[in-house]
């Protein structure tokens, strides 16, 4: 069985996956000498971003496919350097092969800097809405300086800056993009959803990191709802998390005792918390179209269930049923 990682753990469990983008593997030319390489026949455009000075890399896949009428939709995966890969491979294949999902372009969005300590504090800056407590902040400085609170900068670097670009790469269709994200990519994905719930046509919250400074994104929830329950927003959602993500990780990162880090896990509540807001958005009676989905992946720790969930996601976002347009 699979031990949990706990909640605080996140950011320094995830640093070495999300250090490295998707073109920093080393292919070789005919001379033997290694050179960056891409994923297949992605595109890679790397910008600095007017909204908060900071640069960004996105990496964009077209699917083997050509473009329904109006258009394909689009998937972006958040933490791009850790998850676009995936992502790019599963859907393109499972499109074009098995004609089980309907062709999407696939954005992974990241971070140009190699460096896990660069990459690590960039993400906390863009996936975080608040600034976390005296404690974590020192926990989280242990591994090098850390900002917060930059995730409304962070959606309108997307929504001005990012989404058009991805529309002069692709042609793209509108009203059934697609939002992914992972633990702290997973707490942005429900800030967006909460306060920007016609943004995107679906929402994919993997192990949102929900108890993020005492569960502060959820003071958006109520006024959700009640758009959803007037029929004014109809957003299809779904929130999946590990299994074994409350129970203490056995190999506890630098600078953890374990009992620190069980008493971080228990207070994260990574599974109850899931489940529950999952249940609260399910209950709620909306218009035709909204739909809540929620899994629990048996055996999966919070580093291990993006891999097992991804499929998934892909045929809750694309598959039969989706809404997303085909050929």
């Amino acid at each position: 069985m699979t031990r949990g990682a706990g909640p605080g753990l996140a950011a320094l469990s995830l640093a070495a996956a999300l250090c490295a983008g998707p073109s920093s593997g080393l292919a070789q030319t005919t001379t033997g000498e290694p050179v960056p390489a891409i994923v297949g026949t992605a595109q890679q455009v790397d910008f600095t971003s007017a909204v908060n000075g900071k640069t960004y890399r996105i990496t964009v896949a077209k699917p083997y496919a050509f473009p329904p009428k109006g258009g394909y939709p689009v998937v972006y995966v958040l933490d791009g350097g850790a998850y676009f890969s995936s992502f790019a491979s599963a859907a393109r294949l499972r499109s074009a092969l098995g004609a089980e999902l309907g062709p999407a372009v696939i954005v992974g969005i990241g971070y140009p800097s190699e460096s896990m300590l660069v990459a690590s504090s960039r993400r906390m800056r863009d996936l975080t809405h608040s600034t976390p407590d005296a404690e974590q902040r020192a926990r989280d400085a242990a591994t090098g300086p850390v900002e917060y609170a930059g995730a409304d900068e962070f959606w309108k670097v997307i929504e001005t800056e990012i989404r058009p670009k991805v529309a002069t790469m692709a042609q793209v269709s509108t009203g059934h993009d697609v939002l992914f994200g992972h633990s702290l990519g997973g707490l942005f994905v429900l800030r967006t959803l909460f306060r920007h719930p016609d943004a995107f046509r679906t929402y994919l919250a993997l192990s949102p990191s929900i108890w993020w400074t005492d569960r502060s994104v959820l003071q958006d929830e109520a006024a959700f709802a009640a758009q959803v329950k007037a029929g004014k927003v109809a957003p299809r959602i779904f929130i999946g998390v590990g299994g074994e993500e409350q129970t203490p990780p056995v190999k506890l990162p630098p600078g953890y005792t374990a009992e620190q880090a069980a008493t971080l896990t228990a207070r994260a509540r990574m599974v109850d918390n899931s489940k529950e807001l999952a249940a609260r958005l399910a209950a709620l009676k909306g218009a035709p179209g909204y739909r809540v989905e929620t899994r629990v992946f048996p055996g999966q720790s919070h580093m291990s269930v993006p891999w097992e969930a991804l499929n998934s996601e892909l045929n809750f976002a694309l598959g039969e049923g989706s809404g997303s347009p085909t050929q």
